[in-house]
């Protein structure tokens, strides 16, 4: 009799709110238990097919930010199981289960170092560690990304409360839109590439999708009044059954927790969770606050600077801005037919401060071009413009770039040459030595690496294959077609060298008649090395190597 004097205490009593909520949603009034039950079935599923399913998510993950490609990444937020516990997590905290919240707390922390874990350790084997556009996305997050996380949460709460309604079609929409696995899979990236820079980015962006997806998942749950005494009696019960597997299972023994709805009022653990979500919102709208401010500056200069590109006068040949704090200064070199007077100088700071709102210095160079080797009016393209000073500064920066330009396993830079290409751009050619030659979506990721280390907007870039064969073999000297090959080679390539191996009964006569055809080519003697070869057989082999270098 008692027992049924408690349960009558504790049905639900619904507001207005709630009871237009149910309503619409097509949640009846013996439905808020079993959404529990399954809410946190789900969420608490821990077992060895979850933790193999999200390793495998986050190693795909990691592999399509390596190759900088949408459409993994993509896959990769399909197949992960983590937005189960999350939202475990929500309905816990609105029902006041520190049971519940302890278990799906654990495997989301769980998931977290095991993703990490997994990009690091498959970062670490990778032959090259290029920062491509998809890796540069999930760094720097704002408020906006927030507010997709608020958004998506309720998409999924919503489809997880609605009864009446077939929504599921709309859950890998949601995993795709919160995105929880690739900012992870970033950090993990970081760690395995020692570019620890990218870690703090990534890992606000997880924290502002983890918490966005709560509140707004705590939001629905309260909104159909999953917080009353009476969800907290099924939790009990459904605690009893043992449902949870694997780690949450493991967890869910423990004795000492409060019993489901011990953990203070709703309104309590609501404002813990807004108070997290506000302290996470500070640095995303600093960031948001930066980045309006780098468009609008770039489009204030992008406007400004049309005063030096004019067809038949002149050219803008390398921009770059530097966005400091509350101050910017560009830096622009022009190629002109006559020499731009200050005035030019002093009217795009002025134009191009008024539009970015805040002060902008131009630093100018410039280049004179006779009339005849300035841009023409009507031209499809532009000649190649021979600036001597301009090629031997992006030949120097070139060298400094060609020490740190990633190549897979195997392959060496043997060195690169800088010419200004169309319209002035840089074009670059870099020759390097490997089994095979790149694949062209190398090629095109090493070309973004070498216009950012130029400081450069984009580069003309090409790579040749050098192959690791012998040039030549045999107990004759190479014919002079072969040695005019070679000799410019290492014209163009500094960091090549020509290795003579010759066997032990090979004559010195023919060592001398190719040395002396290679140094009358122009190969200086100090890029020529002398190896020995088999005993057996004789003649001499020339190979290119690349130089080693201290």
């Amino acid at each position: 009799m008692n027992e049924e004097r408690e349960r009558e205490q504790e049905k639900p009593i619904a507001t207005a709110v709630e009871k237009a909520a149910s309503q619409k949603l097509g949640v009846g009034r013996y439905d808020c238990p079993l959404i529990y039950e399954e809410t946190a079935e789900a969420g608490t599923d821990s077992d060895l097919p979850y933790w193999l399913v999200l390793g495998l998510s986050g190693a795909i993950a990691t592999l399509g930010l390596a190759i900088d490609s949408a459409a993994v990444v993509i896959g990769a937020m399909l197949v992960a199981p983590l937005l189960a516990p999350v939202m475990g997590l929500a309905i816990a905290l609105v029902v006041g289960d520190a049971r519940l919240v302890l278990q799906t707390g654990a495997v989301v922390a769980a998931s977290t170092v095991l993703v990490i874990a997994i990009a690091a350790l498959l970062t670490a084997a990778l032959p090259f560690h290029t920062i491509t556009l998809e890796i540069s996305a999930r760094v720097r997050p704002t408020t906006l990304d927030l507010a997709i996380a608020v958004f998506s949460g309720l998409v999924g709460a919503l489809v997880t409360v609605a009864r009446e309604h077939r929504l599921s079609a709309a859950i890998p929409g949601v995993v795709v839109a919160v995105a929880l696995i690739p900012p992870l899979a970033v950090a993990g990236f970081a760690i395995g590439a020692g570019e620890w820079h990218l870690i703090y980015g990534s890992m606000l962006l997880y924290g502002a999708n983890l918490a966005g997806i709560v509140l707004s998942g705590m939001a629905v749950f309260m909104l159909i009044g999953m917080y009353r005494p009476d969800i907290a009696r099924v939790a009990r019960s459904w605690h009893g059954k043992r449902a949870s597997t694997g780690l949450a299972a493991w967890v869910g023994g423990v004795r000492w927790l409060p019993d489901p709805g011990g953990m203070g009022t709703p309104r309590m653990r609501a404002t813990l969770v807004v108070g997290f979500v506000v302290i996470m919102g500070v640095p995303l709208s600093e960031t948001l606050g930066q980045i309006a401010r780098e468009a609008r500056v770039t489009a204030a200069v992008d406007a400004a600077e049309g005063r030096f590109d004019r067809p038949g006068e002149s050219s803008i040949l390398t921009r770059e801005v530097d966005i400091g704090d509350g101050q910017t200064i560009v830096y622009l070199r022009v190629a002109a037919a006559d020499w731009l007077e200050e005035e030019v100088r002093v009217d795009f700071e002025r134009d191009a401060s008024a539009r970015a709102r805040e002060p902008v210095t131009l630093v100018l160079e410039q280049l004179a071009l006779t009339p005849e080797e300035a841009l023409r009016p009507g031209a499809d393209r532009a000649p190649d413009l021979d600036a001597p000073e301009m090629i031997a500064t992006l030949q120097s920066r070139l060298r400094r770039a060609l020490d740190a330009l990633p190549l897979p396993a195997g392959g060496r830079v043997v060195g690169g040459e800088a010419a200004l290409g169309t319209a002035g751009m840089p074009r670059i050619t870099v020759g390097y030595q490997a089994e095979r030659p790149l694949p062209p979506e190398a090629e095109e990721i090493l070309a973004h690496d070498l216009a950012r280390a130029l400081r450069v907007p984009r580069v003309e870039a090409s790579f040749e294959h050098l192959s690791l064969d012998p040039i030549h073999e045999g107990t004759t000297p190479p014919d002079p077609e072969t040695v005019e090959a070679a000799a410019d080679l290492l014209r163009r390539y500094h960091r090549l060298v020509i290795e003579l191996e010759h066997a032990g009964v090979t004559s010195e006569a023919l060592l001398d008649s190719t040395r002396a055809a290679l140094e009358e080519a122009g190969v200086a003697r100090e890029r020529l090395r002398t190896a020995a070869g088999p005993e057996e057989g004789g003649g001499v082999v020339l190979r290119l190597r690349p130089e080693e270098r201290g």
